[in-house]
Order: C-alpha cells, then sequence, then structure tokens
C-alpha cells in the first residue's frame, strides 16, 4: 500500500511544508509518525544530495528512524542521492508497529522531501495521537544538537554528528512528555549571525525574527526561489504551544563583543522580537534563556524580558540564566556543548518550566 505522508495518514510534528503532495522536514527535530500491522515499510524521498559536491557528505542531509517509541533509533540514513526509495523497517513477523522518522540535521543543509511511503499490507492503522502539551523551542545551533556527536572540539561541523535528540531542547520536551516544534538555526540570531572577530558588518541577511513568521524559509527559497511572496508564512493556528522556550544571543555576542552600543541593540530588538511572539501566541509562557556558550549579552537579555513585562504588562515572561559549559566536560564539534552538558542543561531547563507550567 503506497500512501502520502498527508495528516490524515501521518502525525505531524514540527513546522513542515506540503507541496504537491511530498512533505517536507526541514528543521531539526522534525518528523513524520505512523502505524501500521505488516513486516517492512519504505519511504521515497527527495533530497538535495548533489548540492554539496560529488561525494561529499558533509552537510548531506540525516534522518533517523525510530520503532515504537524506543529510546534509540533502529536506524539512521544518509540522504546521499537526489531520489531514492528507503527501507524504515523489516522484520520477519507481520505485526501492528509504530515508525518515526525524524530529521537529525538542521534547516540549512540537506533537505529531506518525503514523496510517498509504502507498506507491503493495506493494514494502515490511524496515526498516533498529538502529545496534550506542546512547546516551542528557538534558537541556533545549541538546540539544533550541532556537533554533540563529535569526538572533541576540534572536529569541524558535520551533518553526521548533529543531534537534537541529544540536544537540552528535545531532551527536555521528552522529560516534560510535551510535543516539540523546533525553530532552530546554526548561526543565527537576533541582531546578527555569527561572524569572525574582525568583522566589521554584523552578519543580518536572515535573522531568526524574520525565520520565524514562515513555515520554513530555507525548504520555500529551495522550491521556490527568492521570491519572498511565494514563501510560506506559518499559520500559528496550526501549533498553539503551552510555552515557549527561547535561546538566542550566543552569535549575537560574536557581533556585540563587548560595545555597548551593540549590546543595547540587541536588548531593543529582542524586545520588538517578544512582541512579534506573543502577538502570534497570546495564551502562552514564554521562558528566555542564554549563557551555555557565550555570557557577553546575558545581562542585555534579562533586561529586555524585564523591559518587555514592565511596557506590555505581560507577567507571562521568564528569564533564565543557564551556566557556562565546563571544560571538564569536554566538547562536542566546534567548541559545542557535548552530550553530558546538553544533559545538565536540559535538566536546568525542565525544572524551570515545571515551576512555571506546574507540570
Amino acid at each position: 500500500m503506497r500512501f502520502l505522508a498527508t495528516e490524515e495518514n501521518v502525525r505531524v510534528t514540527g513546522r513542515t511544508l506540503f507541496v504537491e503532495g511530498t512533505r517536507h522536514l526541514g528543521f531539526s527535530g522534525s518528523s513524520i509518525s505512523f502505524s501500521f500491522v505488516g513486516k517492512r515499510a519504505e519511504a521515497s524521498i527527495w533530497s538535495n544530495a548533489n548540492d554539496w559536491g560529488e561525494g561529499s557528505d558533509v552537510l548531506r542531509g540525516r534522518i533517523a528512524v525510530y520503532i515504537d517509541g524506543e529510546e534509540e533509533p533502529i536506524k539512521r540514513i544518509c540522504l546521499d542521492k537526489e531520489e531514492a526509495v528507503y527501507t524504515l523497517y523489516e522484520s520477519e513477523e507481520e505485526k501492528p508497529v509504530t515508525i518515526t522518522v525524524i530529521k537529525y540535521s538542521e534547516a540549512a543543509f540537506g533537505k529531506c522531501g518525503i514523496h510517498y511511503l509504502e507498506i507491503d499490507t493495506d493494514k494502515l492503522m490511524a496515526p498516533p495521537a498529538h502529545k496534550q502539551r506542546r512547546m516551542e523551542i528557538v534558537g541556533d545551533s545549541i538546540t539544533c544538537g550541532y556537533g554533540v556527536e563529535a569526538e572533541n572540539e576540534l572536529q569541524p561541523f558535520h551533518t553526521a554528528t548533529e543531534n537534537p535528540a541529544k540536544s537540552y531542547s528535545l531532551l527536555t520536551a521528552k522529560a516534560l512528555d510535551a510535543e516539540a516544534n523546533l525553530i532552530s538555526w546554526s548561526g543565527n540570531g537576533i541582531i546578527s549571525g555569527y561572524v569572525e572577530e574582525t568583522a566589521t558588518e554584523p552578519s543580518d541577511g536572515c535573522l531568526m525574527p524574520k525565520i520565524y513568521e514562515y513555515t520554513d524559509i530555507s525548504c520555500s527559497e529551495k522550491l521556490f526561489g527568492e521570491d519572498e511572496e511565494k514563501w510560506e508564512k506559518w499559520d500559528f493556528s496550526r501549533f498553539v504551544p503551552d510555552i515557549i522556550l527561547v535561546n538566542l544571543g550566543t552569535n549575537d555576542c560574536s557581533w556585540c563583543k563587548d560595545i555597548q552600543e551593540r549590546k543595547d541593540n540587541y536588548r531593543d530588538q529582542y524586545v520588538e522580537f517578544l512582541k512579534a511572539i506573543r502577538g502570534h501566541n497570546p495564551g502562552a509562557q514564554i521562558l528566555c534563556m542564554l549563557g551555555t556558550m557565550d555570557q557577553r549579552v546575558l545581562k542585555e537579555l534579562e533586561e529586555a524580558v524585564r523591559i518587555f513585562s514592565e511596557t506590555e504588562k505581560d507577567n507571562a515572561v521568564h528569564f533564565l540564566s543557564l551556566p557556562p559549559q565546563n571544560p571538564e566536560d569536554g566538547y562536542g564539534a566546534d567548541w559545542h556543548p557535548c552530550p553530558l552538558t546538553q544533559r545538565m542543561t536540559a535538566e536546568i531547563v525542565t525544572a524551570e518550566v515545571r515551576r512555571i507550567m506546574g507540570w
């Protein structure tokens, strides 16, 4: 039986584009889940494998396949072809099974468009139910799980070492039994993405306040080109979060440094971003955090939360200072958090969300 990844057939998590019958998993942690009775399941998948150079898999898409909610995936797949059919599941016994396909590589790299799914029987079941608790998590590479599986800080970026399931983001969602939408993008920020020490201009071509308004800018640009009028704006009624976590500022630090004028600009633009978030999510709690990799704008973030709370008379926005990563615990690729640091961060964030939400 062949079927499309429509919401009638599969549970969809994350912001995903559905264009001409193809479900595009873009953001880290976006996924589909389906249940059936049978022995085998396959997926026909498109990816932009050739965009990154012939024979190079450094920036190619990565997905993981989970069965029946188990802790670890049964397989991880590198999307190394433009078009291919991949085996998701095989068993000698015909039995009920639930399969989840989750995007491990982040939005900017390695597209994943699921053309169709195919099972060896006609016994497709109703898709798994969505969780009652809902979280939106807005962040950068830390949220994506960038380099978390690398051996050390000297390893450069590779999509094979990205794993959002080992990031504080999905670890927190798991601990709280919540469904999470990740809007995360490496190197991104409020007023600037990451820049080198010698940079004389900010990297402000496409920042999170803009990304937040769309379903998936990266996939939209690939599918429709640079005409922004064709890009799909996100319908905020499709996912109404109970709480929104915002972890942005690490990359802004590379531009702000210790220059107070730049820090003040970060603070002011953060306030504006909070206004946009609140406008789209009037009933959500908002938790703003920072500190794991860089704390140079931590004071300005706390000020932004205070200013927004006072001027908007909004008591549902909160601030959390995260402890800096400990060198003794080790690092992931490019000095990013290692699994231990991500787990410890998740424990802190989970405790704070429980306090705010009473979960």
